[in-house]
């Protein structure tokens, strides 16, 4: 008896038995894995929001120490080599997200830069290439410098309200809501500086800062919201954000013969984009002409269904992709008139 006990008592599993364990082993992991990768997308968009929170305090702390926010970027004048805006001949095609290194404990990186010479030129500053982490979204595809032709890139940009030029009216023929006009430029409108009293429309409700993908969007319509698809992750498609030169698209920058291109040469066409082929850079921008996750000129983000954006006054706010197009126009204006209490 004890014989047969010690055999009853030693029996393995089955092998119907161990399908069984197999198979609730795998609905457990099934279960398990989405809300996983749930906790690291709110981990890598707190990490994104922190990264806001800190270019906010840099542009806070750049107008305290200079009355005035950077401008979107420096051009150089083709009659005269000079800079625009006027202050410093050294700062040619420097961006916004340049000047604003001494503020975000890269004050390193910038004094290392050769004032004497263009950021981009013959021979390419050693910053046109270095990543710098704080300037990027964790949850953004990454890209390689093979991928960004030797261009360190950022996955935030700087609103200029409605389109690339200084002013930008608009009216019941963009959207029932514009029915007294109104300029909606935005707070880094190309070729000068703000500073916070040009925010007539509050700096709580005006947006400074959003978010851009690696890849850019494709398809989506002028004034809309959401409508695009991300870019191919291709060096053929890619339209990324280069982080520390004013490359310059459209608008005041590119009119022929106005300006040097970054490398020196006068654009002899307007609206071309330099270096002109693909994968695309442009200047650490965009426009509201579209908005959140509809075309590349507009911002985008891989956040489902939220954009992270930073205010004129530092505060840092979450935005639905699906946005009404006509509010996200009013919160990049600067003085359209219209304001737009966020939530």
């Amino acid at each position: 008896m004890s014989a047969v006990h010690r055999g009853a008592s030693s029996r393995g599993f089955t092998l119907v038995e161990l399908l069984v364990v197999i198979a609730i082993i795998a609905v457990l992991i099934g279960l398990l894995l989405p809300a996983v990768q749930s906790a690291r997308e709110a981990a890598r968009r707190s990490s994104c929001s922190s990264n806001s929170k800190q270019l906010g305090l840099a542009l806070m702390n750049f107008h305290d120490a200079n009355k005035k926010f950077p401008p979107a970027g420096f051009l150089e004048r083709a009659s005269n080599n000079t800079s625009v805006p006027a202050g410093s001949d050294t700062k040619r095609h420097w961006s916004w997200l340049t000047l604003v290194l001494p503020f975000m404990e890269q004050a390193g990186l910038y004094d290392a830069i050769d004032g004497s010479q263009p950021i981009y030129g013959g021979a390419p500053q050693a910053i046109v290439g270095t990543t710098v982490s704080a300037v990027r979204c964790p949850s953004a595809i990454p890209a390689t410098l093979a991928g960004t032709r030797n261009f360190s890139y950022t996955n935030y940009a700087a609103s200029e309200g409605y389109h690339w030029w200084t002013t930008a009216p608009l009216n019941t023929s963009h959207d029932p809501k514009f029915t007294a006009g109104g300029d909606f430029s935005g707070l880094f409108t190309q070729t000068f500086a703000r500073s916070v009293r040009d925010v007539q429309d509050g700096t709580s409700k005006t947006i400074a800062l959003a978010e851009v993908s690696t890849l850019g969007q494709k398809n989506g319509a002028i004034r809309t919201c959401g409508s695009g698809v991300f870019r191919a992750d291709t060096n053929a498609e890619r339209v990324f954000r280069v982080a520390f030169v004013f490359t310059g698209s459209n608008g005041t920058c590119c009119e022929s013969g106005l300006y040097n291109s970054p490398g020196g040469t006068v654009r002899t066409a307007p609206a071309s984009w330099w270096p002109g082929s693909a994968p695309h850079p442009f200047s650490p921008t965009f426009i509201s002409a579209y908005g959140p996750n509809s075309n590349w000129p507009g911002p985008d983000s891989h956040h489902t269904g939220v954009i992270n954006t930073v205010m004129a006054d530092g505060a840092v706010r979450g935005i639905a992709q699906s946005i009404d197009w006509g509010v996200w126009a009013q919160v990049n204006g600067i003085s359209d008139g219209y304001v737009f209490d966020m939530p």
